[in-house]
């Protein structure tokens, strides 16, 4: 199995300060001995049809899947319980490590998104496939821990449409990004892409010497949506992680720029993206389609360890309730060519078992 050189987009941190004191009192701890990768095994949650889903916010991308997961379930007898606070990079590490999970600060700032975790480990999760290459390879944000994580396994590849965007600001007169790097005037950035900086020259620190810089995510609404430059996938939804682009589209007058080919090519390269093209109008300022990169897959995934027998319940759930995707804050969508097919991460046997069964899958081996 290839190791794919993995680039992974900076996430805006959507809640921000600090957490009430009793519940920094939720450390991450081994709720369980760590089994050898592999190793048959069965959690006390998921025996007691309780499972724990390791999501996010309850507007946020995989706190919506989380909550897919878990509404799909319950006609099986199962009782989900969703960790609301483990985004980012902490679904993976808790998940891979069979800790539990902790509240990151700044969590309650928004509390009508989040609940205090489960106190347990967490059985199952969802993230994007980018991320999850970042875990799997030890890349990205997980370089600080010196070491990858291999006992992932899809269960479900679901989709939606979230595209690669490049905006300026009209009063900023900018109109290629390659304007950037000589402008003498101040230039605020919400975003920060390397791969999109590194081709235009952009650096932070010549952008904070003339003033500027990239700006606070946790900024008053106002005056993220004031910055010159914009960079970084969006979709029009009032999610923590795409609420920038939804803001600034209506409070700054927008030109959204295009993507010179050679960049969209390097882009493209990246695990979890590929070649796509905005729509007309998805945004108040785009007036035309422009091409693009998009990521669309996104993994739900158990360890290595899971039961044949709950992969397998999992995936005969999300596909018979199919419909509930179509209902949801972001415009996920359920599609039987792709649901299984991860070209990195091995699905897991059990999934796989019904998926051939549906003829969805061709009979190849799993990897345990």
């Amino acid at each position: 199995m290839r190791v794919s050189r993995v680039f992974r987009m900076s996430t805006q941190p959507f809640l921000r300060l600090s957490v009430l004191p009793f519940l920094f009192a939720l450390i991450s701890v081994q709720a369980q001995p760590p089994d050898q990768a592999g190793t048959p095994g069965i959690s006390a949650t998921i025996a007691g049809k309780k499972p724990v889903f390791a999501g996010a916010c309850k507007a946020c991308p995989w706190g919506i899947l989380a909550k897919v997961t878990a509404e799909a379930l319950s006609d099986y007898g199962y009782q989900t319980q969703i960790c609301w606070v483990c985004w980012s990079s902490f679904g993976p590490r808790e998940m891979a490590d069979k800790t539990k999970p902790v509240v990151p600060p700044g969590a309650f700032d928004n509390p009508q998104y989040v609940e205090p975790p489960p106190d347990a480990v967490p059985d199952i999760s969802a993230t994007s496939e980018s991320n999850l290459i970042d875990a799997w390879n030890g890349t990205g944000p997980y370089a600080v821990d010196g070491k990858q994580r291999r006992n992932y396994r899809v269960v479900a590849v679901v989709r939606t449409s979230t595209y690669m965007l490049v905006a300026a600001s009209r009063k900023s007169g900018i109109t290629n990004l390659r304007q950037v790097k000589d402008r003498r005037d101040p230039t605020w950035i919400v975003g920060n892409n390397p791969i999109i900086f590194s081709y235009y020259g952009i650096r932070v620190e010549d952008l904070k010497a003339r003033g500027g810089g990239i700006m606070p995510s946790n900024a008053a609404r106002e005056k993220r949506a004031s910055a010159d430059v914009f960079v970084g996938t969006g979709l029009l939804a009032n999610t923590p992680e795409q609420r920038s682009w939804y803001e600034a589209s209506q409070l700054n007058d927008l030109v959204f720029l295009d993507f010179e080919e050679p960049l969209i090519a390097k882009l493209a390269e990246e695990p979890g993206y590929q070649r796509s093209v905005v729509p007309l109008a998805l945004f108040r300022g785009v007036d035309r389609p422009i091409p693009t990169v998009m990521r669309p897959n996104h993994f739900i995934y158990v360890r290595d360890d899971a039961p044949d027998s709950f992969a397998y319940d999992v995936a005969k759930a999300l596909d018979e309730h199919r419909k509930l995707f179509q209902v949801q804050l972001e415009p996920w969508y359920y599609d039987p060519q792709t649901v299984a097919v991860s070209n990195v991460i091995p699905m897991h046997p059990g999934a796989m078992k019904y998926y051939r069964e549906r003829g969805y899958a061709k009979e190849v081996p799993a990897v345990r």
